[in-house]
């Protein structure tokens, strides 16, 4: 036998190999769940190992396929189930707009009526760390740990809305359009958003909220640019908001929990399950260390 006719088996017994392992993981449930009034869609990979809810970000969705690739490193240590919120994805609207509280109930209820029993562990990216918490908050029995894969600092939303003088005024067209723009948030109903979210009913809702007690909490932060948040046309008294609210944010997070760990991604990117996927499935693990 020659050697490149060897090696062109071997290769093909690799790809065949990977057909194999790509058709072996189906999901054991996927589909419509009343949560009150409407449904929303959940696909889940289940086994006999503890549970992992993936949450998303903002106006992103568990059915995309997106997270694929990490369930499929993931499902040899956890059961794993995605889902789509209100509005997205394979998801029915339902009443709006809604607050992150009701998010959270949403999720509980279609976890429950789909009969994915409780407790569970958490990850999730940006957006997805005030939803996690507003389910702790109201359900901390059913929560195990979590990894927040580079989530914004806790009051982001509200600090958009807030940190500019009241009538503000401006001729810098850039600089008007990105007031108008942050001004957005105080609407849940702007017609741009994905999703109609009081950002400032949630924030205040969560503001007092309690922490993650022992739990084991691992924050995946994207690599830090050195820059300020704002680009150079907003006024340095407005942008120094922002920026303190950031410099704030590996305080807070470590204040969430007793167990609570920062680990830095080399990647610059947002999206780290992404373009750090291997930190994110390992970070996962270690919740069960």
């Amino acid at each position: 036998m020659s050697k490149s006719h060897f090696s062109n088996n071997n290769c093909f017994a690799a790809v065949s190999i990977a057909i194999a392992q790509e058709k072996a993981l189906q999901p054991t449930k996927s589909g419509l769940f009343e949560v009150g009034g409407f449904k929303l869609y959940l696909t889940c990979y289940e086994n006999d190992k503890p549970t992992l809810i993936i949450e998303q970000g903002f106006g992103r969705s568990g059915s995309d396929g997106v997270w694929l690739g990490n369930v499929k490193q993931l499902y040899s240590d956890f059961s794993i189930c995605l889902y789509d919120r209100a509005g997205l994805g394979k998801s029915e609207k339902g009443p709006v707009p809604f607050t992150v509280n009701d998010m959270a109930t949403r999720l509980y209820t279609l976890l429950h009526n789909a009969n994915v029993k409780p407790p569970y562990y958490f990850a999730g990216g940006s957006y997805a760390s005030y939803i996690i918490t507003a389910f702790n908050n109201q359900y901390a029995n059913k929560v195990k740990g979590a990894v927040f894969i580079d989530p914004p600092p806790f009051g982001y939303f509200y600090t958009m809305a807030t940190r500019w003088p009241n009538n503000f005024k401006t001729d810098d067209e850039n600089l008007a359009r990105y007031y108008h723009f942050e001004q957005s948030v105080r609407d849940p109903m702007f017609k741009k958003v994905p999703e109609n979210v009081d950002h400032i009913v949630s924030y205040q809702s969560l503001v007092t909220s309690g922490c993650f007690a022992n739990k084991p909490i691992i924050v995946l932060r994207a690599k830090a640019s050195g820059e300020r948040y704002d680009p150079p046309f907003v006024p340095d008294d407005i942008a120094l908001k922002m920026d303190a609210l950031y410099a704030g944010a590996e305080h807070d997070f470590l204040g969430l929990s007793s167990r609570s760990a920062i680990v830095y991604s080399t990647s610059n990117k947002h999206h780290l399950h992404i373009a750090d996927a291997d930190l994110v499935v390992k970070s996962i693990k270690q919740l069960l260390e």
